[in-house]
Formats: C-alpha cells, sequence, structure tokens
C-alpha cells in the first residue's frame, strides 16, 4: 500500500519543490498520504487515513529525507516504507499537475503507483 502508495513514484515534470507538499490520495483510493516540509528541509510522509483492514498503519511514517533536485525538476526519496509488507526502499518522485508518481527500487525490483492530490483536509474521504 505505501509501496504502492509512495513507491509509486513518478514520472514527468516538477514545479517548485513546494509542490510535493500535501495529502495524497493512493491510485487504489484504499489510503492518504499527507507530505509535509520538515526543519532540515527535506519532506516526509505519513498515512493519515486507511481504508479496513488497514487502519492500524494510520500515524506511520512511509518517506523521509525526501529532497527536490532541480537538476532533473523532480525529488529523491532515500527512504521508503510499505507497513503491508514490511519492505523499505529508496524511490524518485515525478509531479504532472495534480498527479504525483512514485517509482520506488529495491535491488533489481522496481515499483510504480500514481497518487493524486486532495483538496480538502484528508481526515474524511
Amino acid at each position: 500500500m505505501v509501496i504502492g502508495i509512495l513507491a509509486s513514484f513518478f514520472l514527468a515534470s516538477g514545479g517548485a519543490d513546494s509542490d510535493i507538499a500535501g495529502i495524497w490520495m493512493t491510485q487504489k483510493q484504499d489510503s492518504k498520504i499527507e507530505i509535509s516540509r520538515s526543519p532540515d528541509g527535506t519532506y516526509t510522509g505519513k498515512i493519515i487515513w486507511a481504508e479496513a483492514p488497514h487502519e492500524s498503519f494510520v500515524g506511520t511514517v512511509v518517506m523521509k529525507g525526501v529532497k527536490y533536485d532541480p537538476g532533473n525538476g523532480d525529488y529523491i526519496c532515500p527512504w521508503i516504507y510499505d507497513p503491508r509488507i514490511n519492505v523499505t526502499a529508496h524511490a524518485y518522485i515525478t509531479l504532472n499537475d495534480s498527479v504525483m508518481k512514485v517509482k520506488a527500487c529495491k535491488g533489481l525490483i522496481t515499483k510504480q503507483e500514481l497518487f493524486v492530490r486532495e483538496s480538502g483536509t484528508g481526515e474524511d474521504r
């Protein structure tokens, strides 16, 4: 779910590095992740809502240390986590309007997922 959420890291071009901050719905619409700027200038993402049977994942940090790469116009995520399968990986994230594409890599395995920006608070669906 999270690797599907955050491991589905993106392809496209992004604007300013602050564009990634916000609430993002997974492609399957079974969970939401809130990405916020950390005091050190990187971004962190955590699950703020999940459907059954994954409600226990709410509050779990699923990405950290995310930095904008102005040279490529995308984001580099050195740590992304999928609590459903207890796997960590690194990822590349690309923004295209209100769609975030996450491409997670672990060894030779790559997984990609799309997220859609939410306009509300993310507390309700």
